[in-house]
């Protein structure tokens, strides 16, 4: 969050376990200290964080200050006061979070606390980070730098497997990112998580709006654009890294021939062959020409295929 321009106030603890924990195995923790990235009080620091730009905020969402707070398991069973209550910039974005060792966290008790406090989102990072590598017997580090195709088919539950992406992307500390359309199932199947960057294309539209969920809209068939966005992505997480999913190509890319739409594509890939990069292309195989389809697997280093039989693997680095 702080690569990404954010703002962490920690409102200090009994334990001060995430201090200590920053201070001693950290390098940057001193100069983030020094710069005012970081600051631990239980109160707010004085004014002046200057609001960010539209390509900023791109980067984790419209949020500038987040509040930090470690909290134990004699919380489990209330609600939780918000961190900034006393915050008097009510035009300045935030975000909380409250951090809870899962030993301390029953899942019964985790299940009412989530219960009494609606507006939280759940993140475990105590469940696998290879919920989505393991399927095709990789690990992530071996998909970084990747782009990958995955074909599937009008039968296929094909939004598990890319929700399985985007949770190992969140377990491993990246921005995670979806490039869709406003009419597709994945859209509204994702629609709401809080931790995943939308980017909406839209025929309605014809200039990018962020929405008060951080949801952001497009134009549709604006390949410039996307590739943009992109191009600031990467940029704003060059150190922890980014999982970007491409669903509803079509709408994304302007073209009257297939030929056309393949070309675009030809472009992201080489945009997206990054160290700090993992994307993932879907392809319905029911809609797309077979030439089409012919032609993207030879300019994809991994090929996965979800049919009747599952997810497998077609194709992975050697």
């Amino acid at each position: 969050m702080i690569d990404s321009g954010s703002r962490i106030i920690i409102r200090p603890s009994p334990s001060a376990w995430l201090v200590g924990g920053l201070s001693q195995n950290e390098p940057h923790y001193s100069e983030w200290k020094k710069n005012g990235r970081i600051v631990i009080s239980e109160t707010d620091p004085e004014p002046g964080v200057q609001r960010e730009s539209l390509t900023e905020r791109l980067s984790f969402g419209p949020v500038s200050i987040v509040y930090v707070k470690e909290i134990g398991g004699e919380s489990i069973g209330s609600q939780i006061e918000s961190l900034d209550k006393e915050a008097e910039d009510k035009h300045q974005a935030k975000a909380e979070i409250f951090l809870l060792e899962s030993s301390k966290a029953p899942r019964v008790q985790l299940t009412e606390f989530l219960r009494h406090n609606t507006g939280m989102e759940l993140l475990n990072l105590s469940e696998s980070t290879e919920s989505f590598s393991s399927l095709v017997n990789l690990d992530h580090q071996r998909l970084r730098g990747s782009a990958i195709l995955l074909e599937y088919d009008n039968n296929s539950d094909y939004a598990s497997a890319v929700d399985k992406f985007l949770a190992e992307g969140i377990s491993n500390a990246e921005l995670c990112v979806l490039f869709t359309a406003k009419s597709s199932k994945l859209y509204r199947s994702i629609k709401g998580r809080r931790l995943v960057k939308i980017i909406a294309a839209s025929s309605m539209i014809s200039a990018p709006d962020e929405q008060p969920d951080g949801e952001m809209q497009i134009p549709d068939k604006e390949l410039g654009l996307v590739a943009a966005m992109v191009s600031d992505f990467l940029d704003n997480s060059k150190d922890s890294g980014v999982s970007f999913v491409f669903d509803s190509i079509t709408d994304l890319i302007r073209g009257e021939r297939w030929e056309q739409v393949y070309s675009g594509i030809r472009q992201l890939i080489e945009l997206l062959t990054a160290p700090n990069a993992i994307a993932l292309f879907l392809v319905n195989i029911n809609t797309m020409e077979p030439r089409f389809i012919g032609a993207l697997r030879g300019s994809f280093s991994v090929q996965i295929r979800m049919d009747d039989n599952g997810l497998r693997a077609i194709k992975v680095p050697a």
